[in-house]
């Protein structure tokens, strides 16, 4: 799972995978985490139906026109195969992935997995981390974003948001998610310091979940373990009555 340069939470949080790829998968997590915990914020992959909520907002090809699709902290490609799944023949994907031996996965994958290889040449594996990667104004239609932000700084996670909307065509669409009860627990075991910083990034996720949500609070994807919530933003529309040619799917 792909991080930027941030303190890492003491307390990664845990999902568990089924089925043999999926085992597989969490074997190279729970060796990445003991490795570098910077750079891995979660110690499994998340699980299938986790992915699947994740990847919906990205509408299924039948009628519509390409669009650019960007995925951040792609770990070992659970999100990037729900993706995948619903990339038409016009699209593009970009997934970014800072840890190398995730990439290699990846870049393996794209060659072996089925479904990755079937949409090889539509995908794009960015190997480095998401701060030092350029995005382009109105430049991708949907974004998803997995990225632990409960272990970053408050500002580095509104300054990341901000460049989400920013890159989003006007009405594109942003996901993320996060892991219920993760806050309670941290906040009461945490240092005083580190617990202020868990609430006031909480503080950011509902600030911009108020300001570009759909109002119902996200949607919980029970199946996981632990469960999690999955929050939809969409990129601000332009003013009534200005012109805009990069609308969400008018690509």
């Amino acid at each position: 799972m792909n991080q930027t340069p941030a303190t890492a939470a003491t307390t990664p949080a845990i999902i568990t995978p089924t089925g043999p790829r999926q085992c597989g998968d969490a074997v190279a997590f729970f060796r990445e985490a003991a490795r570098s915990r910077q750079t891995t914020g979660a110690v499994a992959p998340s699980g299938s139906p986790l992915a699947r909520r994740l990847a919906a907002p990205l509408p299924a090809p039948s009628g519509r026109s390409p669009l650019c699709v960007l995925e951040v902290g792609a770990g070992t490609g659970t999100v990037t195969r729900a993706l995948a799944e619903r990339l038409g023949p016009g699209d593009r994907l970009d997934t970014v992935e800072i840890n190398p031996r995730f990439v290699r996965m990846l870049t393996e994958a794209l060659r072996t997995d089925p479904v990755l290889a079937a949409a090889s040449e539509r995908i794009r594996i960015v190997p480095e981390s998401i701060s030092q990667t350029p995005l382009p104004v109105h430049s991708y239609d949907v974004i998803v974003s997995c990225l632990p932000f409960m272990n970053f700084a408050p500002d580095m996670v509104r300054s990341l948001l901000e460049r989400y909307l920013a890159a989003l065509v006007p009405g594109g669409h942003l996901t993320f998610f996060g892991y219920l009860g993760t806050l309670s627990l941290r906040t009461l075991f945490a240092r005083r310091s580190e617990a202020a910083r868990y609430r006031a990034v909480a503080a950011v996720l509902a600030e911009f979940s108020a300001r570009y949500g759909d109002g119902d609070g996200g949607s919980v994807v029970w199946r996981n373990l632990p469960p999690a919530r999955v929050s939809h933003l969409r990129a601000p529309q332009p003013c009534a009555g200005v012109a805009d040619s990069d609308s969400f799917g008018q690509r």
